[in-house]
């Protein structure tokens, strides 16, 4: 679709250097600094953004936010040319979580945590907000959760919230497994955000089964929650308003070796690195011996190599558009996805169609 065809299908507004969405859905980004060789920051496409999420900074041993020196003059450029364009500090992630559950467990931990992102709001003011990214309180990641962990959250984010004061965003990224969202007191916790955005992909990560790393509703899931509709459903009664909730999208996949059956849950051997999306459409899509399938309920793709008996899931333009038309029938707050350099552009273009039309039957 050609670019004015898209700017007039989401109802933009065409201003100065180009088109400033005015959608009333967010469109969040995440850019991970380690690929900022390969994909610079002044190359993201800021007009189909909402969002970006700056990724990552950490929380050093003395509990106060750390971050390498990055390409922060380069925001500066970008929101003087693009000044709907909002940046968001991210801290944390999968491999930097562990700091957080002894930061969040004491009262002078927190406040010395909360203090430290107040100073980098104003050190550095082209930084719109904060994004925490503790994976995952409770249940834990590479480092384990306890109990205290979900009051301590919502301590910690109260603190965060009166530091950093009501005109700086506040937002976090939260697991999508039903052991993930059970524990936590989402209730009290979304008085202190604007927004929650819930991690609806990685579902079958090392499982030994071939299954949808991103599926948007159950198909014969052996774990039938682990999919995007269930999650939210669960947040909404968990006590997360649809207008803070934003889903997650995946612009990679995951892959399985020794898979006998192109149908999916069948069991591997190994797992089969497959990359970003942006890799997969220049190697894998192109590869004859790729066979691509879909699945109506799940609403999403795969592709099965019978003669390597390669089995592997990811999103493509058909199945992300799906999810920003879910998004935009459900009301949510928007939709947030990992990340920048794994599109061709052909996902986020996808995404933003999906996000202008609702389906005529809601599930």
């Amino acid at each position: 679709m050609k670019p004015i065809a898209v700017a007039a299908l989401l109802g933009v507004l065409i201003v100065g250097q180009g088109p400033v969405a005015t959608i009333p859905f967010k469109v969040i980004g995440y850019y991970a600094e380690w690929t900022a060789a390969r994909y610079p920051l002044s190359g993201i496409p800021a007009v189909k953004l909402t969002h970006v999420n700056y990724a990552f900074a950490r929380i050093g041993p003395d509990h106060r936010l750390t971050w390498k020196p990055g390409p922060f003059d380069e925001i500066v450029a970008l929101k003087q040319k693009h000044p709907h364009l909002k940046f968001i500090l991210s801290v944390g992630g999968w491999t930097d979580s562990g700091p957080f559950y002894e930061m969040a467990a004491t009262e002078e931990n927190r406040q010395t945590f909360a203090t430290s992102c107040a100073a980098f709001l104003k050190t550095f003011p082209q930084f719109d907000g904060i994004d925490l990214d503790w994976e995952h309180p409770v249940i834990g990641g590479v480092q384990p959760g306890q109990p205290r962990d979900a009051q301590n959250y919502v301590l910690l984010l109260a603190a965060v919230r009166k530091a950093i004061g009501m005109r700086s965003l506040l937002t976090i990224a939260v697991s999508a497994s039903p052991r993930g969202i059970e524990p936590l007191a989402y209730a009290e916790m979304v008085p202190h955000l604007d927004w929650v955005s819930v991690m609806t992909y990685d579902f079958h990560t090392g499982d030994q089964r071939a299954g949808f790393n991103s599926a948007l509703y159950n198909h014969d899931d052996p774990s039938p929650k682990l999919n995007l509709h269930d999650a939210v459903q669960a947040l909404l009664a968990k006590g997360v308003p649809r207008e803070k909730l934003a889903a997650g999208v995946a612009f990679f996949g995951h892959g399985w070796r020794g898979v006998e059956s192109a149908a999916p849950w069948g069991r591997g051997s190994g797992s089969l690195p497959v990359g970003d999306y942006k890799s997969i459409a220049e190697t894998l899509l192109k590869n004859p011996a790729f066979v691509r399938h879909w699945d109506d309920v799940a609403k999403v793709p795969w592709l099965y190599n019978e003669t390597a008996k390669e089995w592997v899931s990811y999103d493509d333009p058909e199945s992300v558009r799906l999810k920003g038309e879910y998004i935009a029938a459900q009301r949510l707050a928007g939709a947030m996805f990992w990340e920048l350099s794994q599109d061709d552009g052909s996902l986020l273009d996808a995404l933003r169609t999906g996000l202008s039309l609702a389906p005529s039957v809601k599930k």
